[in-house]
């Protein structure tokens, strides 16, 4: 069977896979209204709007351990240890390289367009400035293996897991029950809407929707998650150079 064929044959029907999803959003909005509440016993909910201090990177990791956890906890048991499939079947499989550079471009490109996105942002609404700072900075005080951290939840965790449950478990899920194009559409829109700020949701919809069509010519979740490796990294790299540390 071609990966291209692969990529329409899903192991879950409609309702399993609806499971699958209420159990990770369920889990994600358990442990992020655990982790709010505990923002907010701390530094504060203002915090989150660039008001006061900076948020500390416990702080930010937490949010981001909560997400891996519970979409990656969804797709282990009931995605694949529920339905006893293994991992290629979340496309967790080898892929050649020249998708991986083609991954790396693609990442890069939707990156400059966050960047386009956020300036047209700033000119329609000028008090959304506020906004686009990023919430974290390498500060001495904070430690540096609790920096390595954040970078490492950042840089690598985070887009594996969202890979994982967007492209590898959603996209597929329902490009085996509904017609590709509505599959690519609705999961892109879902992973849009998850990054909440607007220039970041519109660029991460396009973005996903290459990231479909990545998964979906290779049957491999691994362009993806480099694509989305490269656009991480290249937003933490911009930010920290723009933000002094404080």
């Amino acid at each position: 069977m071609s990966a291209k064929t692969a990529s329409f044959d899903s192991p879950w029907r409609f309702w399993p896979g609806v499971a699958i999803l209420a159990a990770a959003m369920t889990g994600y909005m358990l442990l992020s209204w655990a982790h709010m509440e505990f923002v907010r016993q701390t530094v504060g909910l203002g915090a989150y709007l660039g008001e006061g201090p900076r948020l500390p990177p416990e702080v930010l990791m937490i949010g981001q351990i909560n997400k891996a956890v519970a979409v990656l906890a969804a797709v282990a048991i009931g995605a694949l240890a529920l339905h006893r499939v293994g991992p290629s079947r979340v496309g967790l499989t080898r892929v050649a390289w020249r998708w991986i550079w083609l991954a790396v471009l693609v990442g890069a490109v939707a990156f400059a367009l966050r960047l386009v996105l956020a300036k047209l942002m700033v000119v329609v609404m000028p008090d959304w400035i506020a906004f686009m700072g990023t919430p974290f900075a390498l500060d001495p005080a904070n430690g540096v293996w609790m920096s390595v951290g954040f970078l490492v939840m950042t840089i690598l965790v985070t887009p594996f897991a969202e890979e994982v449950f967007f492209r590898g478990f959603l996209f597929r899920w329902m490009s085996g029950n509904r017609p590709v194009w509505l599959a690519a559409l609705v999961s892109s829109v879902m992973f849009g809407v998850a990054h909440i700020l607007p220039p970041q949701a519109i660029s991460a919809v396009l973005m996903a929707l290459t990231l479909c069509w990545l998964y979906w010519r290779t049957g491999s979740i691994w362009p993806a998650v480099v694509a989305h490796i490269t656009n991480n990294a290249l937003g933490i790299s911009l930010g920290l150079i723009w933000s002094p540390a404080v």
